[in-house]
């Protein structure tokens, strides 16, 4: 199974057309050939596409993880498929990984922020324990609140192409 096979399939989840159980049938013969043994493991696709590996590999992980089909865990898929599509890049839905997951949350606080009912230390602490990469950190740690209204726009709107572009220019 390649990465776009896989997308493919969680796209059928997420709209319903593919139950969790039969993705998690999918899914197992890749899990038990995954060995740990690095010298039984064929090294050709990560050696082709390491970020298509990369990502592949955390979605199968993830998904292997949950044992329900709730709305949040699809929404997660959703989202990250839909990085995947606008982005056109493992690397940077990889990277986008963990914002993606925790995003309804992360606009909540950022917002509260906005509205002053989270202070900036408490918004500063939602930052430091997110788990995001270090230069994500940094740009939300400098944001102004328009910056980070902003951000969460495009989050919402789903227009991932455009936020990984945002943490590559100074903060607004």
């Amino acid at each position: 199974m390649t990465l776009a096979e896989l997308t493919e399939a969680l796209r059928q989840f997420v709209w319903g057309d593919l139950p969790l159980a039969r993705l998690h049938e999918r899914l197992r013969p890749l899990i038990v050939a995954d060995v740990s043994d690095e010298s039984e493991t064929d090294p050709s696709p990560w050696l082709k596409g390491p970020e298509d590996e990369r990502l592949f590999w955390r979605l199968v992980y993830h998904v292997e993880s949950h044992a329900d089909e709730s709305s949040r865990f699809r929404d997660q898929l959703r989202r990250i498929v839909a990085a995947l599509d606008r982005t056109g890049s493992a690397a940077v839905t990889h990277e986008l990984w963990p914002l993606i997951l925790d995003q309804p949350r992360f606009c909540i606080v950022a917002r509260k922020y906005g509205s002053g009912s989270v202070s900036r230390t408490g918004f500063l602490s939602v930052i430091a324990e997110s788990g995001y990469p270090r230069h994500i950190k940094r740009w939300l740690q400098q944001a102004s609140l328009g910056g980070l209204e902003a951000l969460c726009r495009r989050l919402d709107g789903g227009e991932y192409d455009v936020v990984a572009a945002t943490f590559q220019a100074p903060p607004a």
